[in-house]
């Protein structure tokens, strides 16, 4: 293993271009701080109702639990001290009751006991360009809503309109792989550009 001292002689050696490519190599990327967007999910606990159309639950039955599910380990992880109302109880909710959606979000969640509702509702969720069947894009677009369960009927305290792609770094899309993939890396890019409205964190500068 390379030490420090050999490293700097090597780095030393280098022509200036070169240098500048192996240090930027080497040393971690500069980053900075992004406050949160809506910073009162601290110590709060959620309710996370998932809305979507009959025609995407025609196609994927299991969406509102999934991204739930996603969206509610990155809350439990980042954010300080939150917790989420089981996604398996809303799914049996929403499965039970056709019409939820029309109820009072402040309502629902104060049955299970948040302090927070978060509603997602979805306006696009794919995983296939619409004119390329076989060129694998997953999609998540949504518009969301946050209330505090203990004002009912009371407009949203944060809004917002959250669109992902994945892959991003492939505007053609990708190859090789399978929906189930897909759906995955989509979700879990969604569920951390929406919970990253809820914290601070840091990101690479580009």
């Amino acid at each position: 293993m390379m030490t420090a001292a050999a490293l700097g002689a090597v780095l030393v050696a280098l022509p200036g271009c070169q240098l500048a490519g192996a240090l930027a190599v080497l040393l971690p990327a500069p980053k900075k701080t992004v406050k949160a967007e809506y910073p009162y999910m601290n110590n709060e606990k959620l309710c996370i109702l998932v809305n979507a159309e009959m025609e995407t639950l025609f196609d994927f039955p299991h969406v509102q639990y999934e991204l739930s599910e996603y969206i509610s380990r990155e809350v439990e992880k980042n954010v300080k001290g939150a917790t989420v109302v089981s996604p398996r109880t809303i799914d049996e909710l929403q499965r039970r009751d056709s019409r939820w959606s029309m109820r009072d979000p402040a309502r629902i969640g104060a049955q299970f006991g948040a302090t927070k509702v978060m509603v997602i509702d979805l306006t696009q969720y794919a995983t296939r360009e619409a004119d390329s069947p076989h060129l694998y894009r997953g999609r998540v677009s949504a518009n969301i809503r946050v209330y505090d369960a203990d004002y009912f009927d009371h407009q949203p305290t944060f809004t917002a309109s959250i669109d992902t792609v994945w892959p991003t770094d492939s505007p053609a899309g990708a190859w090789g792989i399978d929906d189930a993939e897909v759906r995955d890396a989509t979700m879990r890019q969604f569920a951390d550009e929406l919970v990253g409205r809820f914290y601070d964190r840091r990101v690479e500068l580009h």
